[in-house]
């Protein structure tokens, strides 16, 4: 009978596709999530970093003031 023979390597060769199919899908999931956690853990960074700029900002600030206290009692 070589037409279930035929039949058989079919089958074989459809089920071996769509393990492919299944592993293949199972690691661009995989991908995805690892995408979203560096993300996560970019947003994080990003707002820490702006947290300290602005720290930096307010101190700098600061000292203006306080150098131009000191030239205008210098000055006097």
């Amino acid at each position: 009978m070589p037409g279930a023979e035929i039949a058989q390597y079919g089958i074989g060769f459809f089920t071996i596709a769509g393990l492919i199919f299944l592993v293949n899908q199972w690691v661009k999931q995989r991908e995805n999530n690892n995408i979203a956690a560096v993300i996560e853990n970019n947003t994080k960074a990003l707002e820490q970093v702006s947290q300290v700029i602005q720290s930096m900002q307010i101190t700098l600030a600061r000292q203006e003031a306080k150098l131009d206290e000191l030239l205008e009692r210098a000055r006097r």
